[in-house]
């Protein structure tokens, strides 16, 4: 028997092995419990099964498809507050210190050590050597508030006046911002990882004279200080490393405080009783927040949301979340940046209710987080908390039914080694997870993945799903704080008549809705309307609603690109298809309404990739293969296979595919904070690579069979295979002439592109990208 015969018998085998090994586990572990609960309950209807089904949201008036959804419990009137004491942000510390005076709350690591680590490749990392979990009490972090409001009052500043939090998520970041609404200072965000560009243009636009910011990012900022005359102070305070760093001077008429003598500062100042007294209003502007954007613009939006906005939010996410959580023992950890108003909201949220929240970082998250010393535990482990949030990155659930054996042989283990062994909910906004990473959390993590959707403008609330909705692909339903309406988008060909499932622009509506934007980005307020007496957000985003009342975000507006041929391309919906490939880490699909097809652009992931280059090209550098013709080929035809086999049109499926050696990560600027394609910034970068992409046309079918021609008579010299090919090619020739027909036809329709196209017939980069992200 021949080595290949035993090798394909081996194969055989294992594979039958595998099967039956799997159908045996299902049998035992689900199919049998299923069995059993379904001999139970026989006759019955579960609870948990009802809770599945039931309705969750519908239209105000069922006669008017542009009528509001509202969730089903809100029909006649929606609930913008979480109780009557609470109306701004300023009430709650004095709430709190009432409720838990004594309850431990926030809470960090303590940093025994910091070593440097030597990598194969040279660099230094700083590694840390951590401790337990420290946590402050109410009654202590209230006093500290006040000493921090008196101590920015001191400063000079007045209600209405804004001071900028440029910080990493920390307690002192949150504090701060409490002492800031007590008095009616409005906080201004940017994220720590904002450029010099960026910080410059914030704190310009929004006027502000005090900064508070850790003293790790001083030197960062130092650069921006020369451009920005009107700041006079700057409070910054230990940030989450711990090194020993030079205290900063006052220099260029800015004064210099560290926090700690800020605080005694403002304890022995001596303030006017009716200044201290004055509270804000709940339409007062609270927070103006620099979004990241995802446009290439360095600058993003500057969001104005008022108390009221944050209360509503707030209002709405705790209906819908808390009703898995026990406000007595659980934890929260706190590790995305508070410059989101997601982290901001929960963070809030989790204060109000009395919760114990730990502070995190990505860098120490985890066992394996890059600034972790090897055989230290990462926060995770240390915290073992209950909830999270996060942002985007099986077991028979459908029938609301759980596998109790394999959570406790199994898959609770996993919860154990992965996120502390504690963790039963995870709130995910940005994007919507796919249904592969659903279920792997679900599933095998044992967690509820409450999906979200919401954006800065809406205080990042408008849909998220409930602890009974297993649908997959779904952002959940409305919050009892707002309320979304469909608004017909007849190019994209999306209506609100639609049956099954109504589609449309989604609007969000409520006390949720911020105020506008600050300076620049005002002449973008045309997207905050009024309609019968309640306030709008237009999102630019495509939802479809089920009858349950469940809401899918099907596309974006400015996603969706019409090419030449008149075919509309939606650039996400392809690359959530392509994200799944295992050598994919992120992609960028380009288009152009004067290109004929899609190119992509691919960044790997770089394990998957050395594996997939060894096996195909015997080497495991594939940095060195990215110029390589029969490589991109080599990808361009997995990624051909994986749309055809997802479904997508052959017009939206890349013709040309470009691997890229370069991360795209926050810090290089081509990625949001949130990990959203800043697609303007992408096309920049990669100006010259779409350019080639769109120079080489994609080989024809004639051209792959000539090739094939030539190659076949000079390996063999067969005259009966070259006559053969001979036809083949007339005919191919035939084919091409028909559709050479059929494009004239095409271009006579569009003579005005055809014009374009003609100006300039290669450098179609400049309007490849087009996807503005709110």
């Amino acid at each position: 028997m021949s080595s290949s015969c035993v090798d394909q018998t081996k194969h055989f085998l294992v594979t039958i092995i595998k099967t039956a090994f799997s159908y045996l586990i299902a049998l035992l572990f689900v199919q049998l419990p299923l069995l059993s609960a379904s001999i139970i309950t026989i006759g019955k209807v579960p609870d948990k099964y009802k809770q599945q089904k039931r309705l969750r949201a519908k239209r105000v008036d069922p006669n008017d498809p542009s009528s509001p959804y509202r969730a089903e419990e809100v029909q006649q009137e929606l609930q913008p507050i979480l109780e009557e004491q609470v109306q701004t942000l300023a009430d709650i510390p004095d709430l709190t210190v009432q409720r838990f005076a004594d309850r431990e709350t926030l809470g960090v690591r303590e940093i025994l050590d910091v070593q440097d680590e030597k990598q194969s490749n040279g660099k230094v990392f700083k590694k840390f050597i951590l401790g337990e979990y420290k946590f402050s009490t109410y009654r202590e972090l209230h006093e500290r508030i006040i000493n921090i409001g008196k101590g920015l009052l001191s400063l000079g500043a007045k209600s209405g006046d804004k001071i900028l939090l440029l910080a990493e998520t920390r307690p002192e970041w949150l504090l701060t911002a409490f002492a800031a609404f007590r008095h009616d200072i409005t906080v201004v965000t940017l994220l720590s990882t904002s450029s010099n560009e960026a910080m410059e243009h914030g704190i310009n636009e929004s006027e502000v004279k005090i900064i508070v910011t850790s003293q790790e990012l001083l030197s960062k900022l130092e650069k921006t200080l020369e451009k920005t005359p009107k700041v006079a102070h700057v409070i910054y305070f230990p940030g989450p490393k711990r090194q020993t760093l030079q205290q900063p001077t006052n220099k260029n008429n800015i004064e210099f405080h560290h926090l700690q003598q800020f605080e005694e500062k403002g304890k022995s100042a001596n303030i006017d009783e009716d200044i201290l007294k004055k509270r804000p209003k709940k339409d007062n502007i609270a927070v103006i927040m620099y979004t990241s954007g995802s446009t290439g613009q360095p600058k993003g939006k500057s969001v104005l949301i008022t108390h009221e906005n944050v209360i509503a939010a707030m209002t709405g996410q705790k209906e819908r979340v808390f009703p898995m959580i026990n406000v007595e023992r659980d934890v929260y950890i706190a590790y995305l940046p508070l410059g989101h108003i997601l982290e901001l909201c929960c963070e809030l949220l989790m204060y109000y209710s009395g919760l114990k929240c730990g502070y995190s970082s990505p860098q120490t998250l985890t066992d394996q987080s890059t600034a972790i010393k090897r055989g230290q535990k990462g926060d995770l482990q240390v915290l073992k908390p209950d909830l999270m949030s996060c942002v985007p990155v099986i077991k028979r659930l459908e029938k609301g039914l759980e596998s109790p054996a394999l959570d406790r042989l199994i898959f609770h283990h996993l919860n154990q080694m992965v996120l502390g062994g504690r963790m039963k909910a995870m709130l995910c906004g940005g994007a919507v997870l796919s249904e592969g990473t659903q279920r792997f959390a679900q599933g095998a993590l044992c967690v509820t993945v409450l999906q979200g959707y919401g954006l800065t403008e809406t205080c990042a609330a408008g849909t998220i799903a409930d602890q009974y909705d297993t649908s997959v692909d779904r952002a959940g339903h409305p919050l009892v704080s707002c309320e979304l309406r469909l608004i017909n988008w007849e190019e994209g060909q999306y209506r609100n008549t639609d049956k099954p499932n109504p589609r449309g622009e989604i609007l969000i509506g409520g006390k949720i809705v911020a105020q506008g934007y600050l300076g620049e980005a005002s002449k973008e307020n045309v997207n905050f309307k009024e309609i019968d007496g309640v306030r709008y957000f237009a999102t630019g985003d495509i939802g479809e609603i089920f009858p349950n009342g469940t809401v899918r975000i099907a596309d974006r507006k400015k996603d969706l690109i019409k090419l030449r041929g008149g075919e509309y391309v939606s650039l996400a919906k392809v690359e959530n298809v392509i994200a799944k490939i295992p050598i994919v880490e992120n992609s960028c699909l380009c288009a152009s309404p004067s290109a004929e097809y899609t190119v992509l652009l691919i960044t790997p992931n770089k394990k998957n990739m050395a594996s997939y280059t060894e096996k195909n090209f015997d080497t495991k550098e594939w940095e060195k293969l990215v110029d390589d013709q029969e490589f991109c080929d080599h990808v361009s035809k997995d990624v051909q296979d994986a749309c055809k086999k997802a479904g997508i049109e052959d017009s939206e499926t890349p013709k040309r595919v470009k691997v890229v050696a370069d991360p795209w990560t926050p810090e290089s600027g081509l990625v949001t904070d949130a990990l959203k394609l800043k697609r303007k910034a992408i096309e920049a970068k990669y100006k010259n690579e779409i350019e080639n992409m769109y120079k080489d046309q994609p080989s024809t079918k004639q051209e792959s069979k000539k090739k094939s021609n030539s190659a076949g008579t000079k390996d063999d010299g067969n005259a009966e295979k070259q006559e053969k090919q001979s036809n083949e090619t007339k005919e191919d020739k035939q084919s091409a002439e028909t559709k050479v027909d059929e494009q004239q036809r095409k271009d006579k329709e569009n003579e005005g592109q055809e014009k374009e196209t003609k100006e300039n017939p290669t450098d179609v980069s400049e309007d490849v990208i087009a996807n503005d992200d709110k």
